[in-house]
């Protein structure tokens, strides 16, 4: 009963639907908005952020699974595999599931004023507006800032948050996961534009940069261009967002340094926008000559989040304890962070062989309390069964790959047929030809869907057999053409010219776009069809 009473009265403060009023902290109101009243007269703005069914395989651990980082950068921002979830159950009916909320924009100086006093205001020439971002505040400015605005919430408008459980949420900064999560468009978006750089086609309309097509090299008003897909906005620039996260090489294992700052700002060229964009920024700042300061900078500001206990009672810890176990078992397993993106078999590989060492283990325990030959032949047949379920999966996982190889070398000559017809009606002297230009064009889209979702199969499956797959299916077809050189005639000309093509021009490129995929786990729908679109030129 608590529970429901916490979500309806968190919904009451949803915006409605054709409210044009902006009061201060929420610019660009839209519906959806969750907004909290603050100190002073202003308000705090928040977006729902979906992270799977709360009904899921793994009950209330469930959760969305997702790669951050950058395959093409550098160390800085390593694809790694996480799961994240949320603390809250959905009020959307048609929506339901498990979300958190992110706030709508970077905190501004007005918000800031009216929770810490203006006294402490930070001076930032040429950034004195009550709607710019807070700027020249330090991480330790950040979470004070969050404490001084919970304890105003749970003394004033306690009922206004949205509850987990009895418990009412609390406000915080974001972790490196819930950013980067909520920065490429959570489930709003598909797998292929989420694995993108940033999560739609015209930056300037959604984020500030330096130089005169965007900021002019000056921070700007929040919530004055488009937001995301999740209705978020500034998320990529305008100023570099605060995490509570501490900043580790690797995200969440390694040598652990200062805290991780997210995004870029208004200096940040255009070029390296990017929502997996992200910065180690000690805590303090000097030297030993000069002594210490805590870090601040104009560049520098933050945005909250609301979250709320897991553990909030009885009812929630008997659920978790009920999930646990299959969760532990299945995407919840310990192990190393990089064999949590390997493939399905390889993971199975691991746990049959942790199993089969255990039961080396205890078989020499048996040995040593003389039980070994009672026990033989039941572990000798426990042990048998362990190796036969890794040899048929192998098999199975052979013919697999043999299947999905073949689907994608299909896939790749149909991408390269429509990208060619593509060319060619758009160029076409006629409307009626020209006219076709949006079928080739569906084709292709549709197509680069089909064709990410066979990379994704294909990554699920042991490197070395899909290798071995791609050679297999290039040995087919050298035997066709053998066939066909062999019968001779003018169609047998024109099929071994097909078969040519599918061996030695498009057979190559699906398998280079599978070994990228398999490397950094990122759908890259620009690079494959210029290079599907490339090959068709050099014909």
């Amino acid at each position: 009963m608590k529970t429901w009473r916490c979500l309806l009265l968190a919904a009451c403060f949803l915006f409605p639907s054709g409210v044009s009023a902006a009061p201060s902290g929420n610019p660009a109101p839209a519906e959806g908005d969750l907004v909290l009243p603050g100190p002073e007269g202003v308000v705090f703005a928040f977006r729902a952020v979906h992270v799977g069914s709360a009904d899921g395989e793994n009950g209330p651990l469930s959760g969305a699974r997702f790669i951050m980082g950058d395959p093409s950068g550098d160390f800085r921002s390593p694809p790694t595999a996480v799961m994240i979830a949320g603390a809250f159950e959905s009020t959307d009916e048609a929506r339901p599931g498990r979300v958190y909320y992110m706030g709508k924009y970077e905190v501004t100086r007005a918000q800031y004023a009216a929770v810490m006093g203006t006294e402490a205001l930070p001076p930032v020439k040429g950034a004195e507006d009550p709607d710019m971002p807070v700027t020249g505040v330090s991480y330790f400015d950040a979470v004070a800032f969050v404490d001084r605005l919970n304890t105003w919430l749970y003394k004033n408008a306690l009922s206004s948050l949205p509850c987990a459980g009895p418990s009412p949420g609390f406000v915080r900064l974001p972790s490196e996961m819930e950013w980067e999560f909520a920065a490429r468009g959570g489930q709003e978006v598909d797998s292929v534009t989420f694995d993108d750089v940033y999560p739609y086609e015209d930056l300037a309309a959604h984020e500030w940069f330096s130089g005169p097509s965007s900021s002019h090299n000056k921070v700007q008003k929040v919530g004055m261009l488009r937001p995301n897909p999740l209705g978020l906005h500034d998320m990529l620039g305008n100023v570099r967002e605060i995490t509570q996260s501490q900043y580790y090489i690797e995200y969440y294992q390694g040598r652990g340094g200062g805290f991780a700052a997210r995004g870029g700002h208004y200096l940040v060229s255009e070029d390296e926008i990017s929502a997996a964009l992200r910065t180690e920024e000690p805590y303090y700042l000097g030297s030993v000559q000069q002594g210490m300061r805590p870090n601040v900078k104009p560049t520098m500001g933050f945005r909250i989040m609301l979250s709320a206990p897991v553990l909030t009672d009885r009812q929630s810890i008997a659920a978790i304890e009920e999930a646990w176990e299959n969760y532990r078992s299945g995407d919840g397993a310990s192990m190393p962070a990089a064999l949590s993106v390997a493939d399905t078999a390889s993971r199975e590989a691991v746990s049959a062989q942790d199993a089969l060492v255990r039961l080396e283990k205890v078989k020499e325990a048996l040995r040593g309390e003389n039980l070994m030959n009672a026990l033989q032949s039941d572990i000798d047949a426990t042990e048998g069964a362990l190796r036969d379920m890794v040899r048929i999966r192998r098999e199975a996982d052979e013919e697999s790959a043999r299947v999905w190889v073949n689907i994608a070398a299909e896939r790749g000559l149909y991408l390269a047929i429509n990208l060619r017809g593509l060319a060619v009606a758009g160029e076409a002297p006629t409307e009626r030809l020209r006219a076709r230009a949006e079928e080739y064009a569906y084709n292709v889209n549709s197509g680069l869907e089909s064709y990410s979702k066979i990379m994704a199969e294909l990554a699920k499956l042991p490197s070395e057999l899909v290798l071995k797959a791609f050679d297999a299916h290039d040995a087919y077809l050298a035997g066709l053409m053998e066939k066909e050189q062999k019968a001779g005639g003018e169609r047998a000309k024109q099929r071994l010219a097909d078969l040519d093509r599918q061996k030695n021009t498009f057979l190559p490129v699906t398998r280079r776009h599978y070994e990228r995929y398999h490397k950094e786990k990122r759908f890259d729908a620009a690079t494959w069809r210029s290079e599907y679109a490339v090959k068709l030129q050099d014909e």
